[in-house]
C-alpha cells in the first residue's frame, strides 16, 4: 500500500471550533447533517449527552482533523492514523494567531476603508501583519505521535504601550470626561498569556484543536466599555459625521483596548511511514523536524467562533452554500438533476426552523402575525398541504411552487452573486457596488428575510446610503435548484437518515469532512458573520476549494470580525443569525399544542442589572456561557415531537444563575 502513495492531505479544509467556557470539550461534526451528541448523560443531546458539565460551565466544541492519502490519480486511498499498520508516526504542526486588534476597522463590506485601523495610534502606519505589538502570537507549535497531555497556545498583546488617547464620546468604567469632545489618556497594561487553543490527540493521533474558553478584556484604565457611542452621541452617526469607525455605528466591531481569544490559523501534518517513506503537507520537507513551506492544497486551516445556541438549526445560506458558490464544480450533485429530499425541503426545514428563535419568524411580532413560520402560521412550509404541492412534479402543484420561487431574494446583479458588489477584494477599496447594476429598491416581503451584508435598512437609512444587499440573499446554486423545482424538472427522492462518516465510503469520506465543519455556519449576512468574514466570497483567497490561499497569513481572515465579538454577539438579533445567536425561545404545552415565548437574552448580568434588550453589549461578556441551548422535544421512542409537520423546539440547560441577581460581597 505505502508505494501507492503518493501525497496526504488533511480533511477538514477548513474547520470551525467554538468557544466555551468549561475545561470540558467534544467533537464537532464529522458527516452533513450529522447533529453530534456533546458527551454526558441524562441531558437533551442526541444520545442524552449535556452541552454543560457539572458545574453548568458550556463545552467547547473542538475540530478534529484527518489524514488522507492518494495515489498518482489523486483518488483517496486510506486514512493514515496510527493504528493504520502503514504509520510509524504522526508530526502535527500549528500556527494560530488573533489579529483583531491590529486590523482594519470593520466598517461592513462595502465601506471597507485600507486607512482606517483599529487601535489606530498604536503603530501607525503599518501594515495590521506588521502590528506585533497588536497580535496575539503564540508561534508555531506542534504534537507528535505518543505525546500525552494538550500542547497549550498563548500569547500576550497590547505589548510595549505605556500610554495612548481615546476619543473622549466613548463610554469608560468609573470615569466620565467632562468635555466628551476632547481625547482622554489612558495607560495600557499588557494581557499576558492569553490562550488561543490547546492541541491534543485522539487513540488514533488525529489532531484535535480545542478552541480558547471566550475569554475577552480591556487592558486601558480607565477601561473602555463595550458600547455603541452613535446611539447616544450625535446619532445615529456619531461624532464628527461618522468618520471615526472608533465612534460611529461600527464603533461596537472596533472596540479599542480590547482583546478576545479567537483565533484563526494554519493546520500542517508529516506522516513518516513504517518503510521510512516521508510524506507531509508542506512543500519541501524530508524529515519530521524539516520546516518546509505552506502548500495550500494539502494543510487545513481552524477557525475559532462562538458557540451555535441551536445545533439542530441551520442557517438558510452557510460557508458550504458560499464555497459551492465560488467553487460550482465542488458541488458534488453538479450534473444531476433537482431532488427535492436532496435540494429544496432543507431549505424549507431550514426557513421553518427559525419560526422557533426568531421573533418576527415567529409571528409573535404585530408586523408579522399570521405571515410568519410558526407551526400553525402560513409560512410553514412542512405542513401537509404544502408538503403534497411541493412533493407532485405535475402541473397540479406548479402554481404553489411558482408562488414560492416568486418570493426567493436573488443577488442584486445580473449575475446574481453577491461577490460582485464588493469588488476588488480588501485590502482594497471596494466600489463595484456603486454600478448602477447593482442598485435596486429592497422588498421586505422577500424571502429569506433576514438583514445581509450591507447592513440592516433601517440602518442605511438613518445613514443616508443604500448599499447593496440590505437583505439576505440565496446563492446562484440555491436558485437554480428552486427554479427547477418550480417549473417541475425534478425529482421527488425520498427523505433519508444522513449517514455518519464511518458508514460512508473512503472515497466519500474527505468531501463528508469538508462539508459537515461548514455545513453549521452563517454564510450572510457577512456584517461580520459568526464563524468567518465576507473575505469567503471571494474565489482568489483559496487555493481550491475548502483550501485557503497559501498568501494568507495565520489570523488574517478571523481578523475581519468583531473586536470583541461578545458585544456583536449581542448586537446582532432580530434578524441576523438566530440559529446561532437566537432571539426567543417557547415553552410547549404538547396536551393543548401551544407555545409561549420569553426572551432568550434575559435575567441578571454581574452587577444584578437586569439583562437588556437595548444596551448589552457589555453584558454580555458575562451571560454568553450561562444562556441556553434550543433543541428538539423528544418523544418516548426518541424522535422529535412535531406541531403540524415543524418539529418542536424548546430551551434547555440554561444556567440557572442567570435567574437571580449575583450575590454582593458583604
Amino acid at each position: 500500500m505505502s508505494e501507492k502513495i503518493k501525497s496526504i492531505r488533511i480533511h477538514p479544509g477548513i474547520g470551525i471550533a467554538r468557544l466555551g467556557d468549561s475545561d470540558e470539550f467534544f467533537i464537532g461534526p464529522e458527516a452533513p447533517g450529522i447533529v453530534v451528541d456533546p458527551g454526558g448523560s441524562d441531558g437533551p443531546g442526541p444520545n442524552g449527552g449535556t452541552y454543560r458539565d457539572s458545574g453548568a460551565r458550556l463545552k467547547r466544541q473542538a475540530q478534529r482533523y484527518r489524514v488522507y492519502a492518494y495515489d498518482a490519480d489523486d483518488k483517496v486511498i486510506a486514512e493514515l492514523t496510527s493504528d493504520s499498520g502503514l504509520v510509524k508516526s504522526l508530526h502535527w504542526r500549528v500556527h494560530v494567531r488573533n489579529m483583531k486588534a491590529a486590523n482594519y476597522a470593520f466598517q461592513g463590506p462595502y465601506l471597507f476603508d485600507p486607512d482606517a485601523l483599529r487601535n489606530p495610534s498604536i503603530q501607525p502606519g503599518k501594515k495590521p501583519i506588521e502590528r506585533d505589538q497588536l497580535i496575539i502570537d503564540p508561534g508555531v507549535h506542534t504534537i507528535t505521535s505518543g505525546q500525552a497531555g494538550a500542547v497549550v497556545m498563548k500569547g500576550d498583546v497590547f505589548t510595549g504601550i505605556e500610554k495612548s488617547t481615546l476619543p473622549g464620546e466613548l463610554r469608560f468604567e468609573g470615569y466620565t470626561p467632562k468635555d466628551p469632545s476632547k481625547e482622554v489618556e489612558v495607560t495600557y497594561k499588557a494581557a499576558k498569556d492569553i490562550e488561543l487553543g490547546q492541541l491534543r490527540l485522539d487513540a488514533q493521533d488525529r489532531l484535535l484543536f480545542v478552541p480558547a474558553p471566550g475569554g475577552g478584556e480591556c487592558v486601558t484604565t480607565p477601561k473602555v466599555v463595550l458600547s455603541n457611542p452613535s446611539e447616544t452621541v450625535n446619532p445615529p452617526n456619531g461624532p464628527e459625521n461618522g468618520k471615526n469607525p472608533l465612534t460611529n455605528q461600527f464603533a461596537y466591531f472596533n472596540v479599542p483596548g480590547w482583546w478576545d481569544d479567537t483565533c484563526g490559523g494554519e493546520i500542517d501534518v508529516t506522516v513518516t511511514l513504517k518503510d521510512g517513506t516521508v510524506l507531509s503537507t508542506r512543500d519541501n520537507v524530508k524529515s519530521a523536524k524539516d520546516e518546509g513551506t505552506r502548500n495550500p492544497r494539502a494543510g487545513a486551516w481552524i477557525v475559532t467562533a462562538p458557540p451555535k445556541f441551536a445545533p439542530h438549526m441551520y442557517h438558510v445560506v452557510s460557508i458550504l452554500d458560499r464555497v459551492y458558490e465560488a467553487f460550482p464544480e465542488a458541488y458534488p450533485y453538479a450534473k444531476q438533476k433537482t431532488n427535492f429530499y436532496r435540494d429544496i425541503y432543507p431549505l424549507f426545514v431550514k426557513a421553518v426552523s427559525y419560526g422557533w428563535v426568531s421573533a418576527e419568524a415567529a409571528g409573535v411580532t404585530p408586523e408579522t402575525k399570521g405571515a410568519a413560520h410558526g407551526p400553525n402560521q402560513p409560512g410553514n412550509l412542512l405542513s401537509e398541504p404544502y408538503m403534497a404541492a411541493f412533493t407532485d412534479p405535475s402541473d397540479k402543484g406548479k402554481p404553489v411552487r411558482q408562488m414560492i420561487y416568486g418570493l426567493m431574494r436573488h443577488a442584486p446583479g445580473q449575475h446574481g452573486r453577491l461577490v460582485d458588489t464588493m469588488l476588488p477584494a480588501p485590502p482594497q477599496r471596494p466600489t463595484s457596488w456603486k454600478n448602477p447594476e447593482f442598485q435596486r429598491a429592497e422588498q421586505d416581503f422577500k424571502m429569506p428575510k433576514l438583514w445581509g451584508s450591507g447592513g440592516k435598512p433601517a440602518q442605511n437609512k438613518q445613514l443616508g446610503i443604500d448599499l447593496p444587499e440590505q437583505f439576505l440573499s440565496l446563492t446562484v446554486l440555491q436558485l437554480q435548484h428552486l427554479k427547477e423545482w418550480a417549473d417541475g424538472n425534478f425529482e421527488v427522492g425520498t427523505l433519508q437518515e444522513p449517514p455518519t462518516l464511518e458508514q460512508l465510503p473512503l472515497t466519500e469520506q474527505p468531501h463528508a469532512l469538508d462539508a459537515s465543519a461548514l455545513e453549521p455556519t452563517i454564510g450572510g449576512g457577512f456584517h461580520p458573520g459568526i464563524e468567518f468574514p465576507y473575505l469567503v466570497l471571494y474565489r482568489e483567497n483559496f487555493a481550491e476549494a475548502f483550501r485557503v490561499n497559501k498568501d494568507i497569513e495565520a489570523g488574517a481572515l478571523a481578523a475581519y470580525m468583531s473586536s470583541p465579538w461578545q458585544g456583536d454577539f449581542w448586537s446582532c438579533n432580530v434578524a441576523w443569525w438566530p440559529t446561532q445567536r437566537p432571539d426567543i425561545v417557547f415553552e410547549y404545552d404538547k396536551a393543548t399544542q401551544t407555545r409561549t415565548y420569553k426572551e432568550w437574552f434575559r435575567g441578571y448580568d454581574a452587577d444584578g442589572e437586569p439583562l437588556s434588550s437595548t444596551d448589552g453589549y457589555d453584558q454580555m461578556l458575562y451571560a454568553w456561557p450561562k444562556l441556553g441551548m434550543v433543541l428538539p422535544v423528544k418523544n418516548e421512542d426518541g424522535s422529535f415531537l412535531k406541531d403540524n409537520g415543524a418539529v418542536v423546539y424548546v430551551e434547555h440547560e440554561r444556567d440557572p444563575a442567570l435567574n437571580r441577581p449575583p450575590t454582593k460581597a458583604s
